[in-house]
């Protein structure tokens, strides 16, 4: 009676210590204050063409036009930007990746799925309403915004999160859908 009482006691326990809601998650502090794009904590020595610690800073495609035709030149100075922005993507995607690893937490803790293909539409939609905003295309916002690369690594990144911090044996299948 008393080994019976005991293992129950341990499996209770083995019970509760897996539980996601017993799991005390605490997002990484990824793109931070001091790492942003241009810092001076970071002692690079890449120049940029613009101040990259501020999107307001980014000029139009414009500049790199050449009034001669050069395209060589046209092509390097498109680079050259296309690196700067390319650093601000890079922050500002870390960034958001701290929150998907918060939402995944929360789903996790709550025993919800963490892919949510209907949730999934409104991201994408979004996003390409955003991008369509800006001047590109609806279907270059869909992409970006959860057809293809965006949602998919963001729900990857949190089924890592959730394995490293919660547990370690958490597996969800994420397949990327592309259109």
């Amino acid at each position: 009676m008393a080994l019976t009482i005991r293992l129950l006691l341990l499996l209770l326990a083995t019970l509760v210590a897996s539980s996601p809601s017993t799991c005390t998650f605490t997002p990484s502090a990824n793109a931070t204050i001091t790492n942003y794009p241009g810092s001076p904590a970071l002692n690079t020595t890449k120049n940029y063409p613009y101040n990259i610690s501020a999107l307001s800073e980014i000029p139009i495609a414009t500049v790199c036009t050449s009034p001669t035709g050069n395209r060589t030149a046209e092509l390097a100075c498109a680079r050259t930007y296309i690196d700067a922005i390319d650093e601000q993507l890079a922050f500002l995607y870390a960034r958001r990746l701290g929150y998907a690893a918060v939402a995944g937490a929360s789903k996790f803790a709550t025993n919800t799925s963490l892919n949510d293909p209907s949730r999934n539409d409104v991201v994408a939609a979004g996003m390409a309403a955003k991008v369509l905003k800006y001047g590109a295309t609806e279907a270059a916002g869909a992409v970006m915004g959860g057809e293809g690369c965006m949602i998919y690594a963001a729900l990857e990144y949190e089924v890592e999160t959730i394995r490293e911090s919660c547990d370690s044996t958490f597996t969800v299948d994420v397949e990327r859908v592309c259109e």
